[in-house]
């Protein structure tokens, strides 16, 4: 904070969209104060020193001037550009991915820090990954353990059992045993395994069982649906994967 009406932030671009004849409306997700909204008058054209420290996907610190109904830039300095992202149609999709749902989930002005900080070492990670995918459901999967939306997968809500294949009430984020009903979202025990595994970094006992293709295709379904229940509105961030025309 450099005054009552200026405000400084590093933050990344989570959302760059057109506004006006040649300004930017920007949403970034930042170190100190959550999700913030700000213009960026002029941002697009060709010589505007603003032009690229407020490209989406870009971390960079902000100068910003509180106008009568939202912040102006006045300044922007790119900290990093993520190029090794932006060069591959995977990679970019995944980042795309990401900020569809944090622009779902934040809140504007409420501190985030440990999601903050998993955002940044995500899109460090993300430029030399070979596998792109896993990297977006270990994001996914510890942003909502963060933003404290756990679901409960360690027992039956209604008979404690702790093993076998489970029904997943999304209404109350619990499960329920096969015993006890034949209703909601059917959960195999892998499909746990894989979550817990990503949730507690326990990445070693991934080598126990294998993880078949159509597992992932059900596993990124219940993380859309868990999506969707927390943010209450449909997510539409795994768009920008299932439109790649190629098998990734």
């Amino acid at each position: 904070m450099t005054g009552k009406n200026t405000l400084s932030v590093e933050g990344i671009v989570i959302l760059s969209r057109e506004y006006k004849d040649a300004d930017k409306s920007l949403v970034i997700f930042t170190k100190d104060r959550g999700r913030l909204s700000f213009v960026a008058k002029g941002a697009r054209k060709l010589n505007s020193k603003n032009r690229s420290s407020t490209d989406l996907l870009v971390y960079g610190e902000y100068q910003l001037s509180k106008g009568k109904a939202y912040y102006i830039l006045n300044q922007g300095q790119v900290i990093k550009g993520f190029m090794n992202i932006r060069k591959d149609l995977l990679k970019t999709s995944v980042a795309m991915t990401i900020t569809v749902f944090l622009n779902d989930v934040l809140v504007d002005n409420m501190l985030q820090k440990e999601v903050f900080e998993l955002l940044l070492w995500t899109f460090a990670r993300l430029g030399t990954t070979k596998d792109p995918k896993f990297l977006l459901r270990y994001f996914l999967i510890k942003s909502i353990l963060y933003l404290g939306h756990q679901p409960n997968l360690n027992s039956c809500n209604i008979c404690r059992k702790k093993s076998g294949n489970y029904f997943f009430q999304f209404s109350e984020g619990n499960l329920i045993c096969e015993s006890c009903t034949k209703e909601g979202f059917f959960i195999e025990a892998d499909l746990i395994k894989i979550y817990k595994i990503l949730e507690t970094d326990s990445f070693n006992q991934l080598k126990d069982f294998d993880v078949t293709k159509s597992l992932l295709e059900k596993f990124d379904y219940f993380l859309e649906k868990l999506i969707e229940h927390i943010t209450d509105k449909k997510f539409t961030g795994f768009d920008y994967l299932k439109k790649l025309t190629f098998e990734v």
